[in-house]
């Protein structure tokens, strides 16, 4: 992950660790359709001083996707609740929802493009200026890359459209193995 926030000194390392189980609901074959819901638990491997995460967190998540020809819609909802023990004040708790436009160009390489928005509902109020109750909206172009049967790498660049933000563009990365 890198990081370059409003204020402040960019940072680069690595982030947390996000584990995620799934349990897919609906799959229709004849409409290319998927619907799940899940969990994902964030561990706190990346460093809270330097921006790049320190936070243990649960998130349950609904998430869906259709493929149509060439194209993959993906949307998805989540709430996420900060479960540190050391967080002085009130814990944080967010709303995000997330669509994403894929276009499957080569057979293991798909370049997508993502809107996200992330509103704040709990904490925060440490921070200057709070972002709570405020709504982030941010760009991600990236792609994602099959490696192998149940493994990508996936990149992109968090790009803010909104005042509301934690840093100006961060960039991230992520392996996904599926098990």
């Amino acid at each position: 992950m890198f990081t370059d926030p409003r204020e402040g000194t960019s940072a680069g390392g690595v982030g947390d660790i996000e584990l995620q189980n799934k349990f897919l609901l609906l799959k229709s074959v004849e409409h290319k359709a998927l619907v799940a819901v899940g969990f994902d638990f964030e561990f706190p491997s990346g460093s809270a001083r330097r921006g790049l995460g320190g936070e243990a967190a649960v998130a349950p998540f609904l998430a869906a996707g259709v493929a149509l020809g060439d194209f993959d819609l993906l949307g998805a909802l989540a709430y996420e609740w900060n479960v540190n023990a050391h967080v002085r004040g009130e814990r944080e708790e967010a709303l995000t929802a997330s669509g994403a436009v894929g276009y499957r160009a080569i057979r293991r390489f798909t370049p997508l493009i993502e809107l996200v928005t992330v509103t704040q509902t709990r904490g925060g109020e440490s921070e200057e200026p709070s972002l709570r109750g405020k709504t982030q909206v941010s760009v991600v172009p990236g792609f994602n890359v099959r490696l192998s049967p149940g493994t990508t790498a996936r990149f992109g660049v968090q790009l803010p459209l909104t005042d509301a933000r934690k840093a100006d563009s961060t960039l991230r990365g992520g392996l996904v193995w599926e098990f």
